[in-house]
């Protein structure tokens, strides 16, 4: 597949800024919850947190090789007002704070002194927008920051060498019902001939700001006016059922957990596990020293139950007809043995 590309545009000035890059994490969740119905419903979840220079973004894009329509968009920040969800989002203690002048704002506050405060930014209809690209290769996201908290008692901001005030900024979202072929791929599992028939084969290659597997038609038409966005870390998880058999990547995962389906029900929502356990995979990418980790390549190849009802019937046709061929024979055997 292609790449996936980030990037922002600044509030005054379309022009890069020379010398100084935007610094952000990045948080990515590829959800494979299993159905009533044997199948699985796949999403996605992005988090962007935008460090020092929030209340100068203006909008951030997010480029896909495949196309999809705002019906698919969810915002997820409204979802992580609530302390419990967001501490254990954040693996850490925080304070959430409404902001009364800003209804789309939280101040979330750390306990913990060595972390940054920031603002909890809640995404509605009017800041997704989705245009199909002129070249028919997949669609821009423009998520618009519409606005800045005037009065934020709780965000103590931080100055830089000049007095400006440093702000950060998180928002999240997730895409539903993620097609085949846009970021995963299903394959049957040919060298075994009994499995095959009960399992399947799933690859996820997503590839983040990767210029040279850009079209350079795409890459003309994205880059206009807007700069690429710089990570810092890159953190990334895949949550599947506990019927994955085998989880592998270009790369070994750091860890993986159970999930507490009961502690992250509010941020599924309307998702049914059907009482089914999931596991959490966890992958981190850092940027050496001082310099920014832009593009990001994660293949990741899974084998999971999926019962395929023609192939049992064959097999079970097969066994059939060789019991009634092999029961002919015999009693071809047993008269010529007689006479």
């Amino acid at each position: 597949m292609n790449s996936i590309a980030i990037l922002y545009s600044m509030k005054k000035s379309n022009a890069p800024r020379i010398g100084e890059g935007i610094n952000a994490e990045l948080h990515i969740n590829y959800w494979k919850i299993p159905k009533e119905s044997g199948n699985y419903q796949r999403f996605i979840d992005f988090g962007i947190m935008i460090n020092d220079v929030a209340q100068d973004i203006h909008s951030v894009y997010f480029y896909f090789p495949f196309s999809f329509d705002t019906d698919c968009l969810e915002d997820l920040g409204g979802k992580l007002k609530e302390s419990e969800l967001l501490c254990t989002l954040f693996n850490g203690d925080y304070i959430i704070r409404n902001i009364p002048k800003s209804p789309s704002y939280y101040d979330v506050t750390p306990q913990n002194t060595d972390r940054s405060p920031f603002w909890l930014y809640e995404l509605g209809k009017s800041n997704f927008e989705v245009e199909q690209l002129s070249s028919n290769k997949g669609v821009l996201l423009k998520i618009q920051i519409k606005s800045i908290p005037k009065n934020s008692i709780g965000i103590q901001p931080k100055t830089n060498e000049s007095g400006k005030s440093k702000h950060n900024l998180y928002f999240r979202f997730r895409i539903n019902r993620l097609p085949q072929g846009a970021l995963f791929y299903e394959e049957e599992i040919s060298n075994d001939f009994f499995q095959s028939a009960f399992s399947k084969t799933e690859m996820l290659d997503f590839r983040l700001n990767e210029i040279r597997e850009l079209d350079k038609k795409v890459y003309e038409e994205i880059i206009d006016s807007r700069n690429f966005l710089q990570f810092s870390k890159i953190h990334f998880f895949f949550i599947g059922s506990s019927e994955d058999e085998k989880v592998v990547g270009n790369t070994d995962y750091c860890d993986c957990r159970l999930l507490d389906s009961e502690r992250w029900k509010p941020y599924l929502q309307d998702i049914n596990l059907y009482d089914r356990k999931c596991i959490a995979y966890h992958w981190t990418y850092r940027s050496n020293c001082n310099m920014h980790l832009i593009k990001c390549n994660i293949f990741l190849r899974t084998v999971y139950k999926s019962i395929n009802k023609g192939k049992i019937c064959k097999y079970c046709g097969v066994i059939i007809l060789l019991s009634f061929l092999a029961s002919a024979l015999w009693t071809i055997l047993w008269e010529c043995i007689i006479n």
